[in-house]
């Protein structure tokens, strides 16, 4: 049997315990691509020249894909573009399996010669965040959802086929 003064030393821990406890702050982030055409699309990521064919994706037309579904500490904004292309020096991507625009990263993109490639900093970049929608889908006092959303649209094909 417990005696007075142990009691009540167990009762003042349970109590300061219990009130001293923070709740952890998180944020979840998603980063989804649309594909608004009426085309097949494929992105085929490179890295030093190299395809990395094990990361590729496809995306049938009208239909979206989940690219980024993170967890992290803290209550934020979240990663604002999908973290699969940080890694890479550009990403082709493919209509159609046949009609091809390249996307350069920003470590590329004032380094090529090449006129018809998609530089980081255009509004039609997949790597420029800026270019990546965020709605807040869920927020209360100690978390928060975002979702990040790039769409392809029937300009990106005439874009492409030029």
């Amino acid at each position: 049997m417990l005696n007075n003064t142990t009691f009540k030393s167990l009762i003042a821990f349970s109590i300061v315990a219990f009130f001293s406890c923070n709740l952890e702050e998180s944020t979840n982030t998603k980063s989804l691509i649309i594909n608004n055409t009426s085309s097949k699309v494929r992105i085929v990521p490179y890295y030093q020249g190299a395809i990395v064919k094990e990361d590729s994706v496809k995306i049938n037309s009208n239909e979206k894909l989940k690219v980024l579904d993170k967890n992290e500490r803290g209550k934020g904004t979240g990663f604002s573009y999908p973290l699969y292309l940080a890694f890479y020096d550009s990403v082709i991507v493919v209509f159609d399996n046949s009609i091809q625009a390249i996307h350069y990263s920003y470590a590329v993109s004032g380094l090529s010669s090449n006129p018809t490639a998609i530089k980081h900093d255009s509004s039609r970049s997949l790597f420029n965040e800026a270019n990546y929608v965020r709605t807040i889908t869920q927020e209360n006092k100690r978390s928060i959802s975002n979702e990040y959303t790039f769409t392809f649209t029937a300009q990106d094909y005439l874009d492409a086929k030029k």
